[in-house]
């Protein structure tokens, strides 16, 4: 995975008022932890790292006041009512040591269960594996076109790159190909019989015609 560049500054303010003006100004709140050391509160370009977010790049070497940090994006907060990034958290690693991360699993070709009733359910899309910071896949793929009904797919099964090792359980479901049961409607309830005593109900004309008065 590439390494970006990304120049920071440091965020002493960190309250509320002084957050809205960093956001009006452009930038972005976020921090640096991890590797044993005290947090740094930062701020960033707002536009810049949403470009980075939409390439997914996750590694980066940030300049921090002129000083080069390398750095894992953890994680993003979002704004609920927009698409716009609130919050970054940035983890510290090392270049040269293997980290833990979650990879996508890409899922390639259609299953031929499909075309005999079933549907591709994915279960675990997401799994995590254990690499150098700069050997991350952006995906591993893997090809399910001759899955069956009933069949699945394991981690076990992936083909990893190399330099790439899985961390997640090797049995953990992937993927699967289930049947699809169609439930048969509920035959309508039959209609309640008259209980004992009860008179059916007359229907118009069939009232008996009222006898002639005798004169």
């Amino acid at each position: 995975m590439q390494v970006v560049r990304m120049k920071a500054e440091r965020r002493t303010a960190l309250g509320r008022n002084r957050v809205a003006q960093l956001r009006a100004e452009g930038w972005l709140p976020a921090v640096v932890y991890g590797d044993g050391k005290e947090p740094v509160s930062i701020a960033i370009s707002e536009w810049e790292i949403e470009q980075h977010i939409k390439a997914h790049h996750r590694i980066f070497q940030l300049e921090i006041a002129g000083t080069p940090q390398a750095a894992f994006l953890q994680a993003v907060t979002w704004a609920n009512t927009t698409d716009h990034p609130t919050h970054v958290d940035f983890k510290r690693i090392d270049l040269t040591k293997p980290i833990e991360v979650e990879v996508a699993v890409a899922l390639l070709g259609n299953p031929v269960g499909v075309s005999k009733g079933g549907a591709l359910m994915k279960d675990h899309v997401q799994i995590l594996i254990r690499c150098l910071p700069t050997a991350i896949p952006d995906a591993i793929e893997h090809d399910v076109s001759k899955l069956e009904l009933d069949q699945h797919v394991s981690a076990s099964d992936l083909k990893l790159p190399a330099g790439v090792t899985l961390v997640a359980p090797a049995t953990t479901v992937i993927c699967h190909v289930a049947k699809i049961v169609v439930a048969e409607a509920a035959p309508a309830a039959a209609e309640a019989a008259p209980a004992a005593g009860d008179k059916p109900a007359e229907k118009a004309g069939d009232k008996p015609a009222e006898k002639a008065d005798k004169k």
